[in-house]
């Protein structure tokens, strides 16, 4: 019987240590990704998400501009999977925001056309951090001069 603990114990270590981080993206609303096991050291966190835009959506950005959000999946905000915002009446109890849960959003993506020149675009990306107390700007493709 110790012997069965002790290879459940281990194994059950193992296998938490070797979440891998997952984009999910939301059904209802179409430019909502959320992370499954982020790391927790946001330099991490950073360079993940990152990757992910240059792998995979940039490529897109040409035919729209898009605004894509990153929130940090829980129970919360795993509602917005397969549900769009509630309207913002401020009359019902049961609303639901993305705004509410403003701690959970870890990053947004902004492509947006230059102010001197619309012909071109840049795109930047916010951080916000694990905790969404961070504030950091950077601008991942493109450059407006």
């Amino acid at each position: 019987m110790k012997i069965y603990i002790l290879i459940s114990v281990i194994v059950l270590s193992i296998i938490s240590c070797n979440r891998k981080t997952e984009f999910v993206q939301s059904k209802a609303v179409g430019d909502l990704f959320l992370l499954k096991n982020p790391p927790k050291e946001d330099s991490l966190v950073k360079s993940l998400i990152k990757y992910f835009l240059l792998k995979n959506l940039l490529s897109k950005t040409k035919k729209q501009l898009p605004q894509i959000d990153f929130y940090r999946y829980t129970s919360d905000t795993k509602y917005f999977l397969n549900h769009k915002e509630d309207g913002s009446s401020g009359l019902s109890l049961g609303e639901e925001q993305l705004s509410f849960y403003i701690n959970d959003k870890i990053a947004c993506f902004i492509v947006s056309k230059c102010k001197d020149d619309t012909t071109k675009l840049v795109g930047r990306f916010h951080f916000y951090g694990n905790k969404g107390n961070k504030s950091e700007l950077d601008t991942i493709i493109y450059k407006c001069n």
